[in-house]
């Protein structure tokens, strides 16, 4: 049983996933749950139903879900873009389907709107009231004629008569019919206010503000038929106007919602005899051409591809002749070749013969232009090395003419120096043997062996006097002695494999480098022979477990111990 059939314009940059579906179809659906008697049904449905869809990637879906259901159709044919919804839900022993259709053209997009309601055993009959997804389409109206859709009435004033003329002889033009509510000596039949919000975007409500229009339209009109004195008018295009009393429904004073389900009575009565410019049968004939015309598409682009393959067949026949043809003459080829072969043997031993003597003699010649290259390379390695030994005792002159001036500034400064020299070995970080050196002395400081019978130990002594002459040299130590500190106290608390163990190990010129089992090692960068070594615990329970021990084994290794 239909209960509600409208069609209207909407404005032509309607977005089918944003509007239409999101703003639209999913927003009534959401908002519906919040009836008492729905809430379970549209709650079960929204499950489902994704807040938005992408129409190109999906142009057609279904979503079920305990006997509630939505399904689209979208599509483009003939020019224009057609977009349809059917939802279906059941409740109370009613089976309710929501049709919604759009079609956009050139100046606007027409929607359709339908609500039909099928009954079960022992239902009742429901009051019929407009679709709630006109309160969320309708934001996107673009007009209707010459009038706005809204949920108030259109109140004629006295001086706007020409506009009640216009509706009353359907030159609006209008799409949705005009409810012409008149007035009697009192009062209209009916509230406009509350006929606009019942029959908003099913009908136009036009209210005479009071009985003088009467008057003025009696003129104007010269005869012709219309309501008045209170008479309900149901204006539609091209048809002539239906006019009913209030006083033919029984119970209008008590309940005047019969007379508004009366009115809804008679637009849905007339609303099946008319032609829409837009309807859902409209939207199912451009559906059914346009699966006409994929499929028609479909079998011209098969009989194509028939037609390619018989081609690439025809294609594939010529070549297989045509490379029959030059085996065949390959063949006479290889024939007469392998008889002159056969004529040859002796030419072809010679010349096995002397391709092996070349090969020989390449062989002979290619270990000779190794050697010469071999001998090269040790020429030019021996002149690097000439070159290199010339450039060091450059430098030993140089320094020695140096250390030979410090002495005798030294000297003459009564200072004198230790008869120490400087070993070949490379210093791993700056002052390093400058600091070993004054650890050493601490540690040999603190070992003296003392006895009752001297006042004092000379070993003990020259330590000292060694210790107070070299303040450059302490002072370098005790600078270092810090950089150790903060080296140890890091790998006890945290892995040295982070911001804080790097800078610590940037004094020393340490690294940590990757060895078995992920498990870091410590070395000095300049240790390539990799001599002295540290160990990096690799997790973080090997650092709770291990970290004074390894950094008590780091400082073993490679530092100084005092």
């Amino acid at each position: 049983m239909q209960l509600v059939r409208t069609s209207l314009n909407l404005r032509s940059d309607l977005r089918w996933a944003e509007d239409a579906y999101e703003k639209g179809i999913f927003a009534w659906i959401n908002g519906s749950k919040n009836s008492a008697t729905k809430k379970k049904n549209y709650e079960a449905i929204l499950r489902i139903l994704p807040p938005r869809i992408d129409f190109v990637k999906e142009p057609n879906k279904k979503f079920k879900f305990a006997g509630e259901s939505l399904e689209y159709e979208s599509f483009s044919f003939d020019g224009k873009d057609y977009l349809g919804f059917l939802f279906t839900n059941t409740q109370l022993g009613r089976s309710w389907n929501t049709r919604v259709a759009f079609c956009r053209n050139t100046k606007h997009v027409q929607c359709f709107v339908s609500l039909e309601c099928d009954l079960q055993k022992g239902a009742s009959l429901p009051s019929i009231s407009k679709p709630k997804i006109l309160d969320y389409l309708i934001k996107f109206q673009d007009g209707d004629g010459g009038l706005d859709i809204t949920d108030k009435p259109h109140i004629i004033e006295y001086n706007d008569i020409s506009k009640a003329k216009c509706a009353l002889t359907a030159k609006l033009g209008n799409v949705l019919p005009i409810v012409y509510l008149s007035c009697s000596e009192r009062t209209h039949s009916l509230k406009p206010s509350e006929v606009a919000k019942k029959l908003f975007g099913v009908a136009h409500v036009l209210a005479e503000k009071d009985k003088t229009i009467y008057e003025r339209l009696r003129i104007d009109m010269k005869g012709a038929n219309y309501p008045k004195r209170g008479e309900i008018g149901i204006c539609y295009q091209g048809q002539p106007i239906d006019i009913f009393n209030r006083y033919s429904v029984v119970d209008w004073s008590e309940n005047p919602e019969t007379l508004v389900q009366d009115i809804f009575l008679k637009i849905l009565k007339k609303n099946l005899s008319l032609k829409f410019n837009f309807t859902w049968d409209d939207f199912l004939d451009a559906q059914t051409k346009f699966t006409v015309e994929q499929t028609e598409k479909e079998r011209l682009a098969k009989i194509q591809t028939v037609e390619k393959m018989r081609n690439e067949l025809a294609a594939s026949k010529s070549t297989t002749e045509e490379l029959s043809k030059q085996v065949k003459k390959l063949m006479q080829e290889l024939e007469a070749v392998s008889k002159e072969r056969d004529q040859y043997k002796d030419e072809h031993a010679r010349y096995i013969m002397l391709e092996k003597l070349y090969k020989s003699c390449k062989e002979e010649r290619d270990s000779w232009e190794n050697l010469a290259i071999q001998s090269d390379d040790k020429r030019i390695a021996a002149e690097k090395e000439l070159a290199d030994a010339k450039q060091s005792l450059h430098n030993t002159n140089v320094k020695n003419a140096a250390l030979e001036k410090n002495f005798n500034t030294a000297s003459s400064k009564n200072v004198q120096n230790l008869p120490l020299v400087m070993p070949k070995d490379i210093q791993m970080f700056p002052d390093e043997y400058k600091c070993q050196l004054i650890s050493i002395l601490r540690l040999a400081q603190k070992n003296v062996r003392k006895t009752t019978i001297s006042p004092k130990m000379r070993t003990a002594d020259i330590i000292e006097k060694i210790l107070a002459a070299n303040v450059n040299a302490m002072n370098c130590y005790e600078e270092m002695n810090k950089n150790k500190e903060i080296l140890e106290s890091v790998a006890k608390q945290q892995n040295l494999n982070s911001s804080d163990g790097t800078k610590a190990m940037k004094p020393f010129n340490m690294e940590i480098v990757k060895k078995g089992n992920n498990h870091g090692k410590i070395r000095f960068v300049k240790d390539e022979s990799e001599s002295f070594l540290g160990s990096e615990a690799s997790t973080a329970s090997e650092t709770a477990r291990g970290g004074k021990n390894q950094a008590a084994d780091l400082v073993k290794a490679m530092l100084w111990s005092d």
